[in-house]
């Protein structure tokens, strides 16, 4: 990832708990060209999210009977930032049998063609494969058990609204310091309340973020989007407040967009990933 800014990053990296050093994650494969059905999901929308792939063959009868489950946790968790990727292995089919599958199964989540992390995937005989990747990048489950990979969902996404201690507070802070700016502000606000003294620690890398192009816009948008990927389905009765709720979409759609042509690389994929979460939100009304 380019940084526009090196003194605002070098700063930022300074004043927080040795960063790590390693690259930001990276997957592959997730292009038009190996776009096979379901959302799509780029590289820079996975950013900052709890990702659960899952590896499988048009030919293999375990894999197949794993697709609707891996269905229902998407349906489960797609509210939260949270992506589901199915991944079919190179191989044996067309690409009308897997339209057919995809439509028997009702399968809404995006599937791709070897889709994964372009470094360190755990590697596995033979399909079905589920590997979930904290919102780090950290792998946290790997294996066949798609109840044990729905529990490492759970963990990965309590843990990331509210860590349990210091520590899991700084991991997170410290990694969307260098790559989400507006969940870092949101997230330095709270930490300041629940460990003051701590805090403090950051206070250089707070002062450098408030200097970030159109954060308070970027921070106003992350807290919006957050609240309105909670939102719970409207009963069949209640039109009128779903129309609402539409409208209120529709006005921060127009409102925020500008941020998505930020200067900041940061700033312009955050703001668009949360854009994009508000237009299937608004989709799914």
């Amino acid at each position: 990832m380019k940084i526009t800014n090196i003194a605002v990053f070098a700063a930022i990296a300074a004043s927080t708990v040795a960063l790590n050093a390693e690259c930001a994650v990276e997957w592959r494969n997730l292009d038009s060209a190996n776009y096979l059905a379901g959302r799509k999901a780029s590289e820079g929308y996975l950013r900052g999210k709890v990702v659960l792939v899952n590896r499988w063959e048009v030919r293999d009868q375990q894999s197949l009977a794993m697709l609707p489950q891996i269905e229902q946790i998407w349906q489960s968790f797609k509210t939260k930032p949270f992506v589901v990727i199915g991944s079919r292995c190179k191989g044996r089919g067309s690409l009308d049998e897997i339209t057919q599958i995809v439509k028997e199964n009702g399968l809404t989540y995006p599937m791709y063609e070897d889709a994964g992390l372009a470094y360190g995937e755990p590697g596995f005989d033979k399909p079905p494969f589920i590997y979930v990747v904290d919102c780090t990048g950290k792998v946290i489950y790997r294996g066949t058990d798609e109840r044990k990979a729905t529990q490492a969902v759970v963990v990965a996404l309590t843990d990331m609204a509210a860590p349990r201690n210091v520590g899991q507070w700084k991991k997170f802070l410290d990694f969307e310091l260098k790559e989400l700016p507006g969940h870092a502000s949101v997230r330095l606000g709270e930490f300041r309340e629940k460990f003051p003294e701590e805090a403090k620690k950051y206070d250089a890398a707070a002062a450098e973020l408030a200097k970030v192009p159109q954060i308070k816009g970027l921070v106003e948008l992350v807290k919006f989007a957050r609240q309105a990927k909670d939102m719970r389905p409207f009963g069949e009765k209640q039109t009128a407040q779903r129309e609402r709720f539409a409208k209120k979409l529709d006005r921060a759609i127009k409102k925020f967009a500008p941020l998505a042509q930020s200067s900041d690389p940061r700033v312009a994929q955050e703001a668009k990933n949360a854009i994009a979460d508000l237009k299937w939100t608004r989709a799914g009304l």
